[in-house]
């Protein structure tokens, strides 16, 4: 098993970079936002100037309906896109490239898997998710579509009328956003 003390956090990394790089870049870019799944590279360069980058990171989070990213799974994700870029720069435990912050979910995961439990949904429940389906489409507000989430997140995966609340919550978001 790892221990968890062997490991460093992208903070602490970045400390590090910032005190040999005074004048380093760190860019991030969104690769992919599909279906709730996010796809964050990040470029690490030595001084501001540098038109190419020293190293990169990629990182992959998906919206999940509780945690960090319940809430702020874009921003996890680039936090492990730059963990990703600092350990290829060589600025992580030798060895241990994993940030912290990746192996405390790996520790979670362990202790409580996830299980998922599949059943059939009853005529009321149904016709609930449809309902809610026909009304994201018309809401305009992220706040209103997050409560949503929350209210229905026993639903989020069920698919109905070809797809899930999930998907379509997210699809939702994504048109408000741009």
């Amino acid at each position: 098993m790892f221990n968890l003390d062997d490991y460093e956090t992208v903070e602490e990394r970045l400390v590090k970079f910032w005190k040999d790089n005074p004048d380093g870049r760190v860019d991030t870019k969104l690769l992919d936002f599909n279906g709730g799944r996010y796809i964050v590279q990040a470029y690490i360069y030595r001084t501001f100037a540098d038109s190419a980058p020293w190293s990169s990171g990629l990182a992959e989070e998906t919206v999940a309906g509780r945690g960090v990213n319940s809430t702020s799974a874009l921003e996890n994700c680039e936090t492990s896109a730059i963990g990703r870029a600092l350990a290829s720069a060589s600025y992580a435990t030798k060895g241990k490239r994993p940030s912290r912050e990746e192996m405390e979910k790996v520790e979670r995961y362990e202790k409580n898997p996830r299980k998922h439990e599949v059943r059939t949904l009853t005529l009321e429940e149904l016709t609930r998710i449809e309902k809610v389906l026909e009304e994201i489409y018309a809401i305009n507000e992220i706040p209103v579509l997050r409560k949503i989430w929350t209210d229905e997140k026993d639903f989020l995966d069920y698919r109905v009328k070809g797809t899930t609340l999930k998907d379509a919550l997210n699809k939702r978001v994504q048109e408000l956003s741009e």
